[in-house]
């Protein structure tokens, strides 16, 4: 649990009373906050900054005395986000209860962070994290699916997906149709058992470079062996698909000849 999860959840009375009622002191929440990585702030009940730390001053980009000089009231007469802000923060005076959103950056609009704001000492508190990044590949993510699911429909072009162990991790519904073969099956198998027997030493080199970096894309042709008689040739081209800098599959992608 992270430490603003922590205090969200303490602020609604979500965790053990014996751990909500214990008091860290303001040398424990200093602490705490100095060490995560959202941005933290402290507000009383008139809005005025009581505490921050360092990763909220360097998103305002401020020291910490400047910020702590902040008038929120002013702000949002002057800014559609901190008017934002505060809106939120009223009602959670309000209310007392915690709540979650996203918003735009004060400084800079292209930027998306989420925000939560929770009843905190007497007034309130809320911590922020910068999420465009992971918004983006969100987005990122869906037009890759939007464009693949379009790929699908074209029913002419198999692509399927091979695991660093060689066994296949995913296949469209043309590389299964073509092959004879359902998707739970050829996820049971690897790509050198359906490839022609003359072409599976050099498969199994292709497949070795990708995932080990020696070359980081394959053009060629993969002749494939159909589940009952016959073979398909494909012309392919493989691609590695990395996390953290190490291989998770190979991407492929084929068309007959």
């Amino acid at each position: 649990m992270s430490a603003s999860e922590y205090f969200a959840l303490s602020a609604r009375g979500d965790v053990a009373p014996d751990i909500a009622d214990f008091d860290l002191g303001m040398d424990g929440v200093t602490t705490l906050a100095a060490h995560m990585r959202e941005g933290f702030v402290w507000l009383d009940r008139d809005l005025r900054i009581r505490g921050l730390n360092a990763v909220a001053a360097a998103n305002m980009g401020l020291d910490a005395d400047a910020a702590m000089q902040l008038d929120f009231e002013t702000l949002a007469r002057e800014n559609e986000a901190v008017a934002t802000l505060v809106s939120w923060m009223r009602r959670v005076l309000r209310t007392a209860e915690a709540v979650r959103f996203e918003m735009t950056g004060v400084n800079d609009p292209s930027r998306l962070y989420s925000v939560c704001i929770f009843p905190f000492r007497g007034g309130l508190a809320y911590t922020f994290l910068q999420e465009t990044e992971l918004h983006e590949l969100r987005r990122a993510s869906e037009v890759w699916r939007t464009e693949h699911r379009a790929l699908n429909d074209l029913c002419e072009i198999s692509i399927f997906h091979v695991n660093p162990m060689g066994f296949f991790s995913y296949a469209n519904d043309y590389l299964c149709h073509i092959l004879g073969f359902s998707r739970s099956d050829l996820e049971r198998i690897r790509l050198i058992d359906v490839c022609a027997e003359a072409d599976r030493e050099e498969t199994a080199r292709t497949l070795n470079t990708l995932v080990c970096g020696t070359t980081e894309s394959h053009v060629g042709v993969f002749n494939l062996m159909m589940r009952t008689q016959g073979a398909c040739r494909l012309k392919v081209s493989c691609a590695p698909i990395r996390r953290d800098g190490a291989c998770i599959a190979i991407a492929v992608v084929g068309v007959e000849i």
